[in-house]
């Protein structure tokens, strides 16, 4: 709020000469101080800062009930009001078909959502079954890996027996005809 100033010892005009001063100053396009006002309008400085002040907050209550908007008239009011209102209840219906058509659209994704997740909960349960049994494959398979590694084991030993037992019947055979075939 501007600060009020006592109006004590000024009169109406020496208000005006001041009024006057700041309109030609302004006019001019010179820059409005109390000493610009004190050379055109002469007096005390005291007096002159104190109508600088006063003119000052004329000028800017002026202003401001320049830039005040008026009442609405009533007549105006009730039309708006009335614009409004109506306005009102068709965007409400509108929206009340949006949020229904919404609710229909958010169920019937939900519904996907759903079956989606079922085909997902079974694909997750054929994948547990399968690596279940790719295990048990594997194993087997390792077991049958070590069987066989132990057969190999087991013929190689064969293997190694016969050629030695083969030899000894060599070594018998040659030994009988070296016999047989000796002269007594």
């Amino acid at each position: 709020m501007p600060k009020q100033t006592p109006k004590v010892g000024l009169k109406e005009s020496f208000l005006k000469d001041v009024e006057k001063a700041f309109d030609t100053l302004e006019k001019a396009g010179q820059k409005v101080t109390v000493q610009a006002i004190h050379d055109k309008t002469g007096g005390s400085m005291n007096k002159v800062c104190l109508a600088v002040r006063i003119v000052r907050e004329r000028r800017e209550t002026k202003r401001r009930e320049a830039e005040s908007v008026p009442d609405m008239p009533a007549e105006v009011r009730e039309a708006f009001e009335a614009a409004w209102v109506q306005t009102y209840r068709v965007a409400d219906a509108s929206a009340a078909d949006a949020r229904k058509s919404f609710a229909d659209e958010i169920a019937k994704k939900n519904a996907e959502i759903e079956e989606r997740e079922a085909v997902i909960g079974d694909l997750e349960a054929k994948k547990a079954a399968l690596e279940s049994e790719l295990k048990a494959a594997k194993e087997a398979e390792y077991e049958a890996q070590l069987s066989m590694t132990k057969l190999e084991g087991t013929v190689g030993q064969y293997e190694r027996d016969l050629q030695i037992a083969n030899g000894k019947l060599e070594e018998r055979d040659i030994i009988l005809r070296a016999f047989v075939t000796s002269p007594r």
